[in-house]
């Protein structure tokens, strides 16, 4: 392999550090972690045509108090939610997570979902949160033309390049892989694209997120065979929306006993209906999420265990009458210890196991 590939001392370097839209900072300093969100997103990939007249309209409406009865029910129907790109806006939100004791974000954002890395470094220097930024490929349907010609080797090139050198020829660098987009079926770009992932991981000693097929319990254990084979360490891959997936908890066992981070990351997201997808779809409740995760500390899967919002729509927010970055920390806490989650579990979920996933290993 050739050009960035081989700069494997900028590798070494990172080893033991946890690489900011900043700079590497030392893990200790990462505090309560959220471990998957965007500060900055762009979701029209999914936009959804609303079939009835009136409905149309409203497609092309801000999100407002007017319509959010019925953006929250179809989401994917209204342009203006698919959006997340104003600084001042994600500044504000970051600043509620960081007034709640919150200490680092991770943007999930990538090529395809509207990655901001500017923006990110404005949101870090502004509210003083460690930012941690995202690469690689989301689903095939964001993917440019160009990628239906690349390799999985030029695809590896540039994720390297992007946590080695810097996004776009900026000093902005990526700290984990992902969310690495995957869709039902699995499209042949989208296996290019976990390979390219797995070899990336594999030089830099970065994490890997990926975002499995929705709700397929099958095809997320191909995913992982797919990675496995590629020569991920599967003991740093984290397989997120395994809540929203609605993935059943032996298949969350099974990813885990594959050495699998399970991500549970939608947590304010739920307790009623959806339509995605082209269905109508049960969203789980927190209360249901949150025993689910009890259920797999106590057989003895907390540390492998991560938890997090995923907010990447506008209605998800404080400003659009969502709950916003903070969620977990103000309304969710007292929940878990009511329902018996020790101070241990606590620690293990927030700072421990994002702390481990986000610091950088090793490269051979």
């Amino acid at each position: 392999m050739s050009g960035v590939l081989g700069g494997s001392q900028a590798a070494r370097d990172l080893a033991g550090k946890v690489q900011t839209v900043l700079g590497p900072v030392d893990p200790e300093t990462l505090g309560v972690v959220l471990p998957h969100e965007h500060l900055f997103c762009d979701l029209r990939a999914y936009f959804t045509e609303p079939e009835e007249t009136e409905k149309k309209a409203m497609a092309a409406e801000p999100v407002s108090l007017s319509n959010l009865f019925w953006v929250r029910r179809q989401y994917f129907a209204n342009h203006d939610n698919l959006l997340l790109r104003e600084v001042d806006t994600a500044t504000r939100e970051a600043l509620f997570f960081k007034q709640a004791g919150g200490g680092t974000i991770v943007d999930m954002s990538n090529w395809g979902l509207g990655r901001q890395p500017q923006g990110l470094v404005e949101v870090a220097k502004k509210t003083g949160l460690n930012i941690v930024m995202g690469c690689g490929y989301y689903i095939a349907a964001s993917h440019p033309a160009a990628t239906r010609h690349m390799s999985a080797e030029q695809m590896a090139e540039e994720m390297i390049a992007d946590i080695l050198l810097g996004v776009d020829g900026s000093e902005v660098r990526a700290g984990v892989i992902g969310e690495i987009g995957c869709s039902d079926p699995l499209e042949p770009d989208e296996r290019k694209s976990l390979e390219a992932a797995a070899c990336a991981q594999r030089r830099t000693g970065a994490a890997l997120n990926i975002h499995p097929s929705p709700f397929n319990d099958r095809l997320v254990h191909e995913i992982v065979d797919i990675l496995g084979n590629a020569g991920a360490d599967l003991a740093r891959v984290v397989v997120g929306h395994c809540d929203q997936w609605c993935f059943s908890l032996d298949t969350r066992r099974k990813i885990a006993d594959a050495g699998c981070y399970i991500e549970h990351d939608n947590l304010g997201f739920g307790a009623d209906v959806e339509f995605s997808f082209g269905k109508w779809r049960d969203l789980p409740s927190d209360t249901q999420r949150l025993d689910d995760i009890k259920t797999l500390i106590d057989e003895g899967y907390r540390d492998r265990l991560l938890i997090s919002h995923d907010i990447c729509l506008k209605h998800r927010l404080r400003s659009y009458g969502g709950w916003g970055y903070a969620h977990l920390l103000e309304n969710l806490v007292p929940v878990m210890r009511a329902k018996g989650f020790s101070d241990n579990d606590l620690r293990a979920l927030m700072i421990d196991n994002p702390k481990r996933m986000l610091t950088f290993a090793e490269t051979g």
